[in-house]
């Protein structure tokens, strides 16, 4: 039977128009299904609010309105109309007869295949009978409500991304601040020393942070409004947040209606990212881990030349990705333990902003751990400091390339750019290799 597009894309995140874009220049035709309003980062808003208040002649709700407004316009449905791209608003129910197709509102889409790209909700508190959680959408605009302003002390839960990004924040505006985490430090999936690195930077801007704690129960207080019992003590808040991160994710059948075959993590793909069904693909959290924008564009990529034209497998190994604290870490490739669990040999290299004449100029504190088999190849690489992602993608570059770390020596040469830790790290290693290396 006859299809009416190449492509359709259901999304409920920002990758859903970088894939929708990226399908539309390969000259294929193209739908959009936007099953929710377009995300606002608000853990990120918050972040850069608490770095901007040399400008208190603006109230916050104003600045997250105007900065709304241009998120807005460059995802707008005007724009991807210009590209030849149409947008349709609504649930997306897929069926298979007569034949296998996807309904929104009242009209009935037919493709060659599908992309989800979809991202988990939060997942819900664990005593549901509570509504006084705020989730980080809800902190943003208690900071600008003063008939229901957020109170401090503030407890929040989860040790993921946004957790970290709106505990700092609130920190740097004033809050006192509990972070409770239930694994031993927080960003359990990072590298521990550059997580341990990260969390010092949060107790510096007043976060105390809780790790190895479960809630127990949460109660009103004669004195406080929220007594929390956890398995190691007694907490009190005026305020409570729950910002976990999803450890299952499941799609939203209120978006979404389709049978797909799900893990304990999420939604099941295969190294393609097809799932189940062999006409859909799909890309984002709800495959399972962090809601990040660096990873769901690079998986929606991957999806849309899959989808379309020749496959290639996702290789995660060599995938950059940047989390927003302040400084930001970044990271490419294995952790230390994750190495440790490969059985291959390797060396750790490590460097310090303070050690570069641009870190001491500007009296920056970074810190960048390099992990590199006796081959000279690269596994892994985090970075905590100003400008960590630009050091990183240097490195994921190079990985990408199977490039040696002496290749990387000749970048000592441009010490303006923080960059150049990635050279001196790679003369380190030449050096304890016996090897020379050559600006190049």
């Amino acid at each position: 039977m006859a299809v009416d597009y190449d492509l359709v894309v259901v999304g409920n995140n920002t990758a859903a128009r970088w894939a929708a874009i990226a399908a539309k220049a390969r000259s294929v035709r193209v739908a959009l299904i936007a099953v929710a309003p377009d995300p606002i980062p608000h853990h990120l808003l918050l972040r850069q609010w608490a770095q901007t208040q040399s400008h208190p002649d603006i109230a916050l709700i104003e600045w997250v309105k105007a900065i709304t407004m241009k998120l807005q316009a460059s995802r707008s449905p005007a724009k991807l109309a210009s590209l030849g791209i149409e947008q349709i608003d609504g649930i997306a129910q897929f069926s298979k007869k007569p034949q296998f197709q996807v309904q929104v509102q009242n009209r009935v889409l037919r493709s060659r295949r599908y992309l989800l790209c979809l991202d988990a909700d939060l997942p819900p508190p664990p005593m549901p009978g509570l509504p006084q959680w705020l989730s980080p959408a809800d902190v943003l605009l208690r900071l600008d409500d003063p008939d229901h302003p957020l109170a401090s002390p503030v407890l929040i839960v989860g040790d993921g991304p946004k957790a970290i990004t709106l505990s700092q924040a609130l920190g740097r505006l004033g809050y006192t601040v509990n972070l409770l985490s239930p694994h031993a430090h927080i960003l359990p999936g990072e590298d521990a020393e550059a997580a341990f690195r990260v969390q010092a930077h949060l107790e510096a801007d007043h976060v105390n942070i809780h790790t190895h704690r479960q809630i127990k129960a949460v109660t009103p207080s004669s004195t406080n409004p929220y007594q929390v019992a956890t398995d190691q003590g007694r907490l009190i808040a005026e305020s409570l947040v729950w910002a976990a991160e999803p450890t299952s994710a499941m799609i939203n059948p209120n978006q979404v209606t389709v049978n797909l075959r799900h893990t304990s993590q999420g939604l099941w793909v295969n190294h393609k990212l097809q799932t189940s069904h062999p006409q859909i693909y799909a890309c984002g959290s709800v495959l399972g881990g962090y809601t990040l924008t660096d990873i769901a564009h690079y998986e929606a990529t991957v999806a849309v030349n899959n989808a379309l034209g020749p496959k290639q497998s996702i290789d995660y190994a060599t995938l950059p990705w940047v989390i927003s604290s302040i400084p930001e870490l970044a990271r490419v490739g294995l952790t230390e333990s994750q190495a440790q669990q490969t059985s291959r040999p390797f060396q750790i290299l490590y460097h310090y902003y303070q050690q570069t004449e641009k870190g001491q100029l500007q009296d920056e504190t970074g810190w960048c751990k390099v992990l590199v088999q006796t081959n000279g190849q690269i596994l892994g690489a985090h970075v905590v400091g100003v400008g960590a992602a630009e050091i990183i993608h240097l490195v994921a570059v190079a990985m990408q390339k199977h490039c040696s770390i002496s290749e990387l020596a000749g970048l000592t040469s441009f010490g303006s750019s923080y960059g150049s830790i990635m050279g001196e790290i790679a003369q380190q290693w030449c050096h304890k290799q016996g090897k020379k290396w050559f600006a190049t």
